[in-house]
């Protein structure tokens, strides 16, 4: 099975190296919270750019250190319940730096593309070096990705406040195979103005996508259960 495709208008990048004394003294000098009510804040594209350009070198860290964040791991845990098959080509969708790719790696999967709206974040994902290829698009137009592309496909901290709506999710499920296992966080705060629970009525109604389970968890330890951890199984 060959690699995704890397149309035009869609970079791939790959990067190595390691954290900088730059960044630690980003680090140091930033404010996660601030950070985190700024992602909540969005409403523009180019919104979102700003903040994950400002945001990338320090990412990491803040969410896994400074705010104790859960759901890569756990979203991660819950697709390798249903995926038994540790060769399927899998997109990690809005996957920022990695986060998620990495937790799908420590369950053994290896075949690892990335797609997110932002260079600095994908920079930070290609440090990791688990990607074989990391897209730069917006997840809410049209993708240049080939119908039936990959086996199975990640998301997670991609479908919250001022993020990505359900509208991404057509593209998401043209662009898997029949079958293709999709594990993805969606916050429950944005469930109803983000039109989620509409979509996914519309898609089983129209035979392109199975739920297989929707369970609730948090997104971030000690803080109330506010995201829904659903699985999908495209027709």
């Amino acid at each position: 099975m060959g690699k995704a495709p890397v149309l035009p208008e869609v970079r791939a990048l790959r990067y190595s190296g390691q954290m900088t004394q730059e960044s630690e003294k980003k680090l140091a000098g930033a404010d996660p919270d601030a950070l985190l009510t700024r992602a909540y804040e969005l409403e523009t594209p180019d919104q979102s750019l700003a903040l994950y350009r400002d945001w990338a070198d320090t990412y990491d860290d803040h969410l896994e250190q400074g705010l104790s964040y859960l759901s890569p791991r756990a979203v991660a845990a819950v697709f390798a319940e249903y995926v038994d098959d540790l060769g399927v080509h899998i997109l990690d969708v809005g996957c920022g730096t990695g986060l998620a790719g990495l937790a799908a790696r420590g369950h053994g999967f290896e075949r690892l593309d990335g797609i997110d709206i932002s260079p600095e974040m994908l920079e930070q994902a290609g440090k990791k070096q688990i990607y074989s290829s990391l897209i730069q698009a917006d997840l809410t137009h049209p993708l240049e990705i080939a119908d039936n592309t990959y086996d199975a496909a990640i998301s997670s901290g991609t479908f919250t406040h001022a993020h990505v709506g359900a509208v991404a999710f057509d593209e998401i499920f043209r662009i898997l195979k029949p079958g293709a296992v999709f594990a993805c966080t969606v916050n429950a705060e944005v469930w109803v103005e983000n039109g989620f629970g509409p979509k996914i009525r519309e898609l089983t109604r129209r035979g392109i996508v199975h739920v297989r389970e929707i369970r609730p968890g948090a997104y971030f330890k000690g803080e109330d259960a506010i995201g829904r951890f659903i699985v999908f199984q495209k027709c």
